[in-house]
């Protein structure tokens, strides 16, 4: 990775290992980190959030990005985020059937 190398993202998807928690709740503030140098998009902008096994993703709702700290020597990126809305259960058979990512 080169050392200006800044990946943007619109999705937070986290294993439970990088803080994906085991109970959602709406407000409630939760902490992640993720690998690489990473920009999410900031309040009042939404970021997808969606939780990681096994390389699929299950988009659980939306969150807002409460703090950012990208470490570039460490090239990982630390942070907190807020969940502001839940998604119905068939909201999320929808975009879990159409919103699987390609790998890049």
């Amino acid at each position: 990775m080169a050392a200006a190398d800044l990946v943007i993202n619109d999705t937070l998807q986290l294993t439970k290992a990088q803080g994906f928690p085991d109970k959602l709740e709406l407000n409630c503030e939760y902490s992640f980190e993720k690998d690489k140098r990473r920009l999410y998009r900031l309040p009042p902008a939404r970021v997808f959030l969606a939780c990681n096994t096994n390389g699929k993703w299950d988009y659980f709702g939306e969150a807002q990005i409460t703090e950012l700290t990208i470490l570039p020597l460490q090239e990982k990126t630390i942070g907190k985020f807020k969940l502001v809305k839940i998604y119905a259960e068939e909201h999320r058979k929808v975009l879990n059937a159409n919103q699987q990512p390609t790998e890049y």
